[in-house]
């Protein structure tokens, strides 16, 4: 255990410090200052002292919860997958599958966090995400079950999603919604649903998944995203409601300790549950549809249920710390670097930006499984650092283009539909596998740190930058887009690029990594034919 949690916590410090450097180099050169200086708090000296503690609860907490994940999280989704692609009821299979999927989409904190920034019911809103998450959950381990072609789901399943959007449109005042639709999706598979998904795919496909069972194993993630987008686009049919722009709490005259105190508990003073809540109510239905079904069906030794406990409580403790750290921290120093390159010129803006993207994507806990199953179930082939590093292009490209729509107004349809177009063309020139696993990391990347630092950065560099101009397609009232539109239109839709583009980075590396098997392949005929060439007898 501490050999693991030693290795968890140099992973983990690899991972946070980049940003807390780049934030305070961004500083230190004027670019985005955060303070005037580090020793006087009233210069905002107070803000590089909260980088520095935030850092260090991140750190901290990312670690507990890799360690803690790998011994609860992804152990519970192996025996349900491995129990459920036993059962010979089929109902029971389609039943549990949708409870899991659905109870722990409801506490996902990423979804809490966004259900905030809306005007419409919180509870309608997240119960028809779970819902949606909960469906496809089902149909993913189906077509595992039955071993049918993860490509051939994907495109129809995603023409669903267009052809509902045109239909949405007909409506032109429903183009506003657009960017919260596909941002749907990306903040469904967070910190606590990705692990439990990701090992219950595995646990199906290793008893279900015949001869391919390496590729079935992936793929449930990606299917999972899509569902909310669906449930998004008819809630609004049915439940047209007007989003008003995100409000920020205000930590203004706040001592670090009060910070982290109205981070961790709730307070009538924020929209948030807090982060203890929020941790108890992820992991909560996880526990008590586990047990539920292990009564029944599995009956583990007390041994095994005993270090499926403490992994739990490492998670809890863990996950806490980490969202913790994210809302104390990172919340008002995201708001505050967004304002001040808000006074850069655009292509600096964007520079930094794409660099930001880069280094943000190694701080999502998701990411962390998904990449380790990923080198476990390829058998090394696929290594867990080239992974890392395709994400991080994807997702850097992914906040640059977000920060570029802030800059020049544009609908997000502009980048959305060639996007995904262009991933459903990739589909069909690399190997299954790296498809499954491009829209799994789609799914996994866009997680709390996303949520609670991309998105109040692209909020400040709006609040200081907002152009007069309407994004094409906006809803004009008497002439004039009203300021919560306009900040809707630009605000949202971070989560959706940030979900698309490692999708197509990923299947890039796939197709480079096919060219390679190729040539070495071409290599090793030519190579043979030397030697037989070679063994020809030649008679003058």
């Amino acid at each position: 255990m501490k050999n693991r949690f030693a290795r968890a916590f140099l992973s983990s410090l690899l991972s946070i410090t980049p940003i807390v450097v780049i934030v305070f180099l961004l500083s230190l050169f004027g670019v985005a200052p955060i303070g005037t200086t580090i020793t006087d708090v009233s210069l905002g000296g107070d803000n590089y002292l909260l980088l520095g503690v935030g850092a260090v609860v991140l750190i901290v907490g990312l670690a507990l919860f890799q360690v803690g994940a790998s011994n609860s999280l992804v152990k519970v989704g192996e025996y349900m997958g491995t129990s459920l692609s036993k059962q010979k009821n089929l109902w029971i299979v389609i039943i549990f599958a949708f409870l899991l999927g659905t109870l722990i989409t409801c506490a996902e904190p990423s979804i809490l966090i966004i259900s905030n920034q809306v005007q419409i019911n919180k509870w309608i809103l997240i119960g028809s995400i779970a819902a949606g998450v909960g469906i496809f959950v089902v149909i993913g381990i189906l077509r595992v079950v039955y071993n049918k072609s993860l490509n051939i789901w994907y495109l129809l399943f995603y023409l669903m999603v267009f052809l509902m959007i045109c239909i949405l449109q007909v409506n032109p005042a429903n183009h506003v919604y657009l960017p919260f639709i596909f941002d749907a999706g990306g903040v469904t598979t967070g910190s606590a649903t990705v692990p439990f998904i990701l090992a219950l795919g595995a646990g199906v496909a290793m008893v279900r998944g015949r001869d391919n069972s390496r590729d079935s194993s992936f793929g449930l993630v990606g299917l999972a995203s899509i569902g909310p987008i669906l449930t998004m686009v008819i809630l609004i049919m049915v439940n047209p409601a007007g989003f008003s722009a995100y409000q920020l709490p205000n930590f203004a005259n706040i001592s670090i300790i009060d910070r982290f105190l109205h981070s961790l508990l709730p307070n009538s003073s924020f929209t948030s549950l807090g982060a203890l809540i929020e941790v108890i109510m992820a992991l909560t239905p996880i526990l008590v549809i586990f047990f539920i079904y292990e009564l029944i069906y599995i009956k583990l030794s007390a041994k095994k249920i005993g270090q499926l406990m403490i992994g739990f409580l490492l998670s809890f403790v863990g996950l806490t710390f980490f969202l913790t750290a994210v809302g104390a921290t990172m919340s008002p120093i995201g708001l505050e670097v967004g304002q001040k390159l808000a006074n850069q010129p655009d292509w600096i803006i964007i520079i930094v930006a794409f660099v930001i993207g880069m280094v943000t994507i190694l701080c999502e806990p998701a990411v962390h499984v998904l990449t380790t199953q990923i080198e476990e179930i390829s058998d090394g082939q696929i290594k867990r650092k080239t992974v890392l590093f395709t994400l991080s292009i994807g997702v850097g490209i992914a906040i640059g283009l977000s920060f570029i729509r802030t800059l020049y107004n544009f609908s997000i349809i502009y980048i959305i539909v060639p996007g995904y177009l262009l991933s459903f063309v990739l589909m069909f020139l690399v190997p299954d596998l790296y498809t499954a696993i491009a829209f799994d990391s789609g799914g996994t990347a866009s997680g709390p740190m996303a949520v609670s630092f991309i998105l109040p950065m692209i909020i400040g560099l709006f609040s200081i930058r907002g152009a007069a101009n309407p994004i094409e397609g906006d809803v004009v009232t008497d002439g004039v887009l009203t300021e919560s539109l306009r900040f809707y239109n630009t605000s949202f839709g971070a989560v959706a690029l940030i979900a698309m583009t490692p999708i197509i980075a990923i299947q890039i590396l796939g197709l480079v990594t096919k060219f390679k098997s190729m040539y070495a392949l071409k290599l090793v005929r030519e190579q043979i034919e030397d030697v037989r060439n070679n063994e020809i007898i030649h008679f003058n």
